[in-house]
């Protein structure tokens, strides 16, 4: 989607050492946010171990990352209105220091000896609530700070920042527990978020304060996105299409965990999910330089036909190596899956509502994970684990074919969840309103080239 600031002039309103001393402070930010989701990542990844650690079950390592994630999606909405209305430079300042708080309490209730996962879903989620109120601050502050010509520049690092908690953080979180446990990675995180707030605090000066703005009127907006959609059966297909594949990668994400823990250690767990992530980036970098044309449900098929074959084998497989391999094709897929849902999307829906109709497929679209994280440790435990352990019910059957142990259920699931990402792909090509949002882009294509 082509951004409003796309189509402003440049801005004359800033004198060049003004700009330069703004995108100087942008950098210091940007550098303190690399450091904080480095750290994120060390938590997040640390403490899923420390939970299967802790109960060897999976639905411990499905709480904990539910209490991580659901705050902020519940109140991303809450957090964007904040950064409107309140002073930026402050929501920052709190939002990291509150954060840390959470962590802080966790880290000495884990050295006193009580660190429950009932204690760590409430400390995580405590730090959760604060962290969503401090990004929508963190990213309006870029509109503060530079102009229109940077947005782009500042758009690609700040989504290089994200991706660091995915690409550097499990590895060297994999070593640190092995090595020193979870309470080095909690102390390293509470560090990386002191970092921040100093940061913060020597740029106060050069972030202006915003003046608080008259209600957008959130409900009203809701309401025309769900009537926009209703009214468009290819992009509600295309939504929940979305939605299942987050519900897929919610269980992925979750059992991954304690399937390969049981299969190996932390170290190799860590690897895996970053040489994992290198996955996206290696076919974020293919889109960027390659052009993808138009065939966009060719495309979707194909991600999706893809990822359910790698997710099926993942699960039948014992062996770890073969495991990241498959790993690192599964998170091949997603980028050209998304691109594709996106742009077949941008051109479906008209410029002036896009903000409105993006805002609620968002909101939707995680509902899939928050589905996959509430289901996928239950199902695990109480119902596949024990069908495949010796004397299950499939131990004879299923277990001759992909093996028995602890967690080879949980492999039986992956390959339920690669059999319909299969299907998904299949019944997909035949849907006929998708078919129309392709041609719809095509026809634009070809007018704006006349």
């Amino acid at each position: 989607m082509e951004s409003a600031t796309s189509q402003r002039p440049p801005d004359t309103t800033r004198s060049p050492h003004e700009i330069a001393r703004n995108f100087r402070s942008f950098i210091l930010i940007w550098v303190a946010q690399l450091v904080a989701r480095i750290g994120n990542g060390l938590t997040a990844f640390g403490l899923g171990v420390y939970a299967y650690q802790l109960t060897g079950r999976s639905t411990a390592v499905a709480l904990v990352t539910m209490a991580a994630f659901l705050p902020g999606v519940l109140l991303a909405p809450l957090g964007g209105v904040l950064a409107d209305r309140f002073d930026r430079r402050l929501l920052m300042i709190l939002g990291d220091a509150l954060s840390a708080i959470g962590l802080l309490a966790l880290l000495l209730l884990i050295q006193a000896g009580i660190g429950n996962v009932a204690i760590v879903c409430a400390c995580v989620a405590f730090s959760s609530i604060f962290t969503s109120v401090m990004d929508p601050a963190y990213r309006a502050t870029i509109s503060d700070l530079l102009t229109p010509e940077q947005y782009a520049r500042a758009s690609g690092m700040v989504q290089f920042a994200s991706a660091s908690q995915y690409l550097i953080s499990p590895a060297l979180a994999g070593i640190l527990m092995s090595w020193f446990g979870i309470g080095l990675v909690l102390l390293i995180d509470i560090g990386t978020m002191a970092v921040t707030t100093l940061c913060m605090v020597l740029v106060w000066r050069t972030i202006k304060s915003t003046k608080p703005v008259a209600e957008r009127g959130f409900w009203a907006d809701l309401r025309f996105g769900v009537a926009f959609l209703a009214r468009n059966r290819g992009i509600t297909v295309l939504m929940l299409l979305v939605t299942f594949v987050t519900f897929c990668m919610g269980f992925l994400q979750t059992l991954l965990t304690p399937m390969l823990l049981d299969l190996s250690n932390e170290e190799v767990l860590g690897v895996v999910r970053s040489v994992a992530a290198v996955g996206m980036v290696v076919a974020s970098l293919a889109i960027g330089i390659f052009s993808m044309g138009h065939r966009h449900i060719n495309y979707i098929a194909i991600a999706l036909a893809g990822s359910g074959v790698v997710t099926l084998l993942m699960g039948a497989t014992m062996n770890v190596l073969l495991i990241g391999a498959f790993c690192f094709i599964f998170f091949m897929m997603l980028p050209p899956l998304n691109t594709s849902v996106e742009v077949l999307v941008r051109a479906s829906i008209p410029n002036e509502t896009q903000g409105k109709v993006w805002g609620l497929m968002g909101l939707i679209s995680q509902i899939g994970y928050i589905v996959a994280y509430a289901v996928s440790g239950v199902l695990a435990d109480y119902v596949f684990n024990p069908l495949l352990v010796s004397g299950g019910a499939l131990a004879d059957s299923a277990g001759a074919l992909i093996g028995v142990g602890e967690s080879r259920g949980i492999g039986l699931m992956l390959i339920i969840v690669g059999v319909l990402l299969v299907g998904t792909a299949i019944v997909m090509t035949r849907v006929k309103s998708i078919r129309v949002l392709e041609e719809n882009l095509k026809n634009q294509t070809l007018e704006s080239t006349r």
